[in-house]
């Protein structure tokens, strides 16, 4: 596959889903998406609502998000058994071999947002 045509995985791009996430969370009440298609140049969440979001309410859920990036957050990075991530955590996302430590990236305090098996 030629370079153009290549996905191209960005951390911001992966932080900033986790980001709105949250912000769906705490404007809506909602879970997470259960589909995320992230790209660098497009990427897309999907969730399941009950309705259409209005055009006031996308352009706040926007606004809402664009304030935490540009906070500037320090994003930190901590190692946890399973067992304490398993009660902390909904950890349904992950791979069924992910081990005994899980590594939890943090955006200041808005929320934990990702966990994964320590690589």
């Amino acid at each position: 596959m030629s370079e153009q045509g290549e996905k191209k995985f960005d951390p911001r791009m992966h932080s900033a889903e986790h980001i709105v996430n949250q912000t769906m969370v705490r404007m809506f009440h909602s879970g997470r998406c259960f589909s995320a298609h992230i790209e660098k140049r497009k990427s897309k969440l999907d969730y399941r609502f009950d309705r259409p979001l209005s055009g006031e309410e996308a352009g706040e859920l926007e606004n809402r998000v664009n304030e935490i990036i540009l906070a500037d957050m320090p994003v930190t990075e901590e190692f946890i058994p399973m067992a304490d991530a398993e009660t902390q955590f909904n950890l349904e996302r992950l791979p069924e071999d992910a081990g005994g430590i899980i590594r939890i990236i943090r955006i200041g305090d808005y929320e934990p947002v990702r966990a994964s098996a320590r690589m």
